[in-house]
């Protein structure tokens, strides 16, 4: 394998997740989401300070946990992280934000004509060189 050709791969590596994009979705009892798809949550992290109640949020912290397959079974999500065997079960009033990981075809469209351009640019810069311009 030449260095160009590993080069142009290692580009289009790069470039995949440019046609993809996060966004918001509710979690009402009983959705269910594909089971390739991945949904990003933002939950609260449980106090290990006593003297912190379950409604002080002005010193809440949160992270963020990344879920396959998952679904809302009454008041709880659902799903499988990566490296585990079991769902993990999260309660939904735990969750800050949750978003659904989705085909952008925006993204995807910009990607393809940048690809294009540059692609017809080098050529013709290559072309150019060639002739002795």
């Amino acid at each position: 394998m030449t260095l160009r050709i590993a080069a142009q791969r290692l580009a289009l590596l790069l470039f995949l997740p440019g046609c993809h994009t996060w966004r918001p979705v509710a979690l009402a009892p009983n959705t269910h989401f594909g089971r390739s798809s991945k949904v990003r949550i933002e939950r609260r992290e449980q106090s290990t300070n006593p003297a912190v109640g379950a409604d002080a949020s002005a010193g809440a912290s949160y992270s963020r946990v990344a879920l396959s397959g998952a679904w809302v079974e009454g008041d709880t999500l659902f799903g499988w992280q990566t490296g585990r065997s079991t769902p993990q079960a999260i309660a939904v009033v735990d969750v800050r934000r949750a978003e659904e990981r989705r085909f952008s075809g925006r993204r995807t469209t910009f990607l393809v004509a940048g690809v294009v351009v540059g692609s017809v640019v080098g050529l013709m810069a290559l072309m150019l060189g060639l002739a002795g311009y």
